[in-house]
């Protein structure tokens, strides 16, 4: 019923296209290509781009769709598209149900440990997705600056200088700082990885720039720019409630994007209220209201099992 994607599909999948959901903001923002043409380029699940792709056949035509990405050096993946929606066609519940199964399943047997997936706020879909056990632990703001700088208009910080290797481990710490630890489990953040970046498929011609504001020996801030085929992308790490140390990030990463003639977007959660007022200060408008959901995937662990060893019998002469 559930098979990998392969090129005979390539008419229904673009037919279902119309009428199915983005469950990742990333891809559907900055890249602007369709799920069909990433199945096409990736045709095998897993194999080398980490893209999986898979359709739901319950009868002789093919009624969904989904595809899945996996982190870039992360035991996680991004559930990126679905079709149908699961209240625009009558098997639209149904098809979700048994794709997204599917997803927990196959991710689970390529040693994922998180599987997550980004939907509007208050959709029924999310009621589909708690059924399965999927939990939303953010909700957040996209905001979008449509006509970014195209010259550099603010002043560079002198405290202000690209990010180098060593200052990952400040970054770590910026953020077990000032994330609440529900949100840092549900990332991963606890592990010994780099912070929170935009999972974008390797092969895409995309640039990541990232800058620390310093305070002596010590980062008190990061910014990173990510640029994609139709827009860019802000990430911000530090204390959301530092008007003056947001305000140097946010102008930072609008002197990187002023070559950019695409739109630049940022998320502010729920937690970071004080970005917001930053970011509208810059001209930032409302883009969209997203929840963000994680599903948590059971590991299969080998253990070694005790087994008992008859005793040697040991005679001795008197």
């Amino acid at each position: 019923m559930i098979r990998p994607f392969g090129l005979r599909d390539a008419w229904q999948i673009r037919q279902l296209e119309r009428i199915g959901i983005w469950l990742d903001i990333f891809h559907c923002l900055l890249l602007r290509r369709s799920a069909l043409s990433m199945a096409l380029i990736a045709p095998v699940p897993w194999v080398g781009t980490g893209l999986a792709s898979y359709v739901w056949q319950p009868d002789q035509s093919t009624r969904g769709f989904v595809q899945m990405l996996r982190r870039p050096h992360r035991r996680e993946a991004d559930v990126l598209f679905l079709a149908p929606g699961s209240n625009r066609e009558p098997d639209g519940e149904k098809a979700w149900v048994a794709l997204l199964t599917y997803c927990i399943q196959s991710a689970g047997g390529q040693a994922l440990r998180r599987l997550f997936v980004n939907l509007p706020e208050g959709s029924s879909e999310i009621d589909l997705l708690a059924a399965l056990s999927f939990s939303v632990y953010a909700n957040e703001d996209v905001l979008v600056l449509n006509k970014p700088p195209r010259t550099t208009t603010f002043p560079a910080s002198p405290r202000m200088r690209a990010r180098q290797r060593e200052d990952v481990w400040w970054l770590r710490r910026l953020n077990s700082l000032f994330t609440p630890m529900p949100v840092q489990h549900a990332e991963g953040m606890s592990e010994t990885e780099e912070p929170s970046s935009v999972p974008l498929i390797w092969w895409e011609r995309s640039q990541q720039r990232s800058y620390v504001l310093a305070n002596g020996g010590d980062i008190c801030g990061g910014v990173q720019l990510v640029s994609g085929r139709r827009g860019n992308w802000l990430l911000l790490h530090g204390d959301p409630a530092d008007t003056g140390t947001m305000t140097r990030l946010v102008r930072q990463g609008l002197n990187t994007a002023a070559v950019s003639r695409w739109p630049v977007y940022c998320a502010v959660r729920d937690y970071q209220g004080g970005l917001r007022a930053v970011l509208q200060d810059h001209g930032f408008e409302p883009y969209a209201r997203r929840s963000r959901l994680v599903k948590h995937l059971v590991a299969r662990v080998v253990a070694a099992e005790r087994k008992a060893v008859p005793a040697f019998a040991v005679e001795q002469s008197p």
